[in-house]
């Protein structure tokens, strides 16, 4: 088996997966990137959070043309994202339902990119919105001259290239589950209930 590698990634794999998104978003016109999933935040920040398993959290981070990350997340999560490599963490007193980070979503937005940005949002296949389409829509109507593109190949295209650190950490996980299923033969028999 291959030796065990480090938990998470250094900062360096973060700058340059930021780094290649924004050389993206600068190709496709558009002032800046926002995700708000668990899979999209923690491959830009390495965010890491038993909260993504509350449905009345939204977290979300945008990744502007230039720098750092921005992370706009409820306050409860400031002290872990202050962890990661992520420095601009602005926070709101959630759960509050009638401005759940919206009005600081909105004001982060426009400060990054412009009162006539071209934001991009994963919209395609295998991708969601965490945050309650009501809030979608005030965001809307708080960036009325904003446009909100589809950007899931940004991200995609990012993702299905991997880093020598990343091939590793997967190697690393194919042989634990190979190993696994080569020991099943000694642990399981014919007529054996699933319960047993």
């Amino acid at each position: 088996m291959s030796p065990l590698p480090p938990r998470g990634f250094p900062v360096g794999e973060y700058e340059r997966r930021t780094t290649s998104a924004q050389t993206m978003l600068a190709q496709r016109g558009l002032s800046a990137l926002l995700v708000c999933t668990e899979p999209e935040v923690r491959y830009f920040t390495g965010f890491f959070t038993p909260f993504w398993q509350s449905p009345t959290r939204p977290w979300f981070v945008i990744l502007p043309l230039e720098g750092r990350p921005i992370a706009v997340i409820p306050g409860i999560g400031g002290s872990t994202m202050r962890e990661t490599w992520v420095q601009d963490i602005r926070t709101w007193p959630a759960p509050r339902p009638h401005d759940d980070g919206v009005s600081l979503l909105a004001s982060t937005l426009k400060e990054v990119a412009g009162a006539e940005g071209r934001i991009g949002v994963p919209m395609g296949h295998e991708t969601h919105l965490r945050m309650p389409l009501a809030d979608w829509e005030r965001l809307h109507a708080a960036t009325a001259d904003m446009l909100y593109i589809d950007a899931t190949d940004v991200v995609r295209s990012l993702r299905m290239r991997k880093s020598a650190l990343e091939i590793a950490k997967t190697s690393h996980v194919c042989d634990i589950v190979s190993d696994a299923f080569e020991g099943l033969p000694g642990l399981l028999s014919a007529g054996m209930t699933e319960r047993e």
